[in-house]
């Protein structure tokens, strides 16, 4: 998709990319059989070119469907990343087209919580697991004195 394709040559002399795109989530191909991308893809930010690399700073939000981490039932997870910074070196760079999607991909893989829990954190089956979890408080530090 040549939408998220930055032009090194476009660059040159201190030009900036500006990036406002909405791609499809199945452009990612992020299926795995309990996670999956839904809807579309928003990013935001700029390229430009330093002396020896390229600059991205983008924003990103996408929504993402996983399971609940109590229930196990599937929800969707809006995934928002402010600031996402990232840099290559020109020379790594093969035909002067540089593209982001492997970068957006891996922003957006990183940003998943291991522990994520439906409704907003209040799963309604969290009472039913209170009964296996310990309830007395492990304060180690609690008979010190100042």
């Amino acid at each position: 998709m040549d939408s998220l394709n930055i032009y090194i040559d476009r660059l040159k002399n201190d030009e900036v990319e500006t990036l406002d795109e909405r791609i499809d989530a199945n452009f990612f191909d992020i299926r795995e059989k309990e996670l999956n991308l839904e809807g579309q893809v928003g990013i935001k930010g700029s390229a430009y070119l330093t002396k020896e690399h390229l600059v991205l700073d983008l924003a990103i939000v996408a929504d993402i469907n996983l399971p609940c981490s109590i229930c196990n039932q599937v929800f969707t997870l809006p995934i928002s990343i402010n600031a996402f910074t990232h840099t290559v070196a020109l020379e790594e760079i093969q035909g002067a087209i540089y593209n982001l999607r492997d970068e957006i991909r891996n922003a957006i893989f990183l940003k998943i919580p291991s522990f994520s829990e439906c409704r907003k954190g209040k799963c309604p089956s969290r009472e039913e697991l209170s009964k296996f979890l310990k309830s007395k408080n492990n304060l180690p530090f609690s008979d010190l004195t100042l």
